[in-house]
């Protein structure tokens, strides 16, 4: 219940497996929010809360979009070493 709720309340952008806009975004489609430290959050502990709760998911789906949103996260950490990237 939790991971429905803040799916549907926090980051309706973590709803899915996450790589068909991982795809979509390689591509050239702009999805509104679908990368973004809110969309981490909400997938991870979503992810974290359904398996908890015997959900069954796949696990490549989700870590698939929760390391783009980490990527994207630290392309914008304010630090020298980040610039590079």
């Amino acid at each position: 219940m939790i991971a429905v709720l803040l799916t549907v309340y926090v980051g309706p952008a973590a709803m899915g497996s996450g790589v068909a806009e991982v795809m979509g975004l390689l591509n050239g489609v702009n999805y509104t929010d679908a990368v973004g430290f809110k969309t981490l959050f909400v997938k991870c502990f979503g992810t974290l809360f359904a398996v908890c709760g015997g959900l069954c998911i796949g696990k490549e789906g989700p870590l698939v979009h929760i390391g783009t949103n980490i990527g994207v996260v630290v392309c914008y950490i304010p630090l020298k070493v980040c610039e590079y990237l």
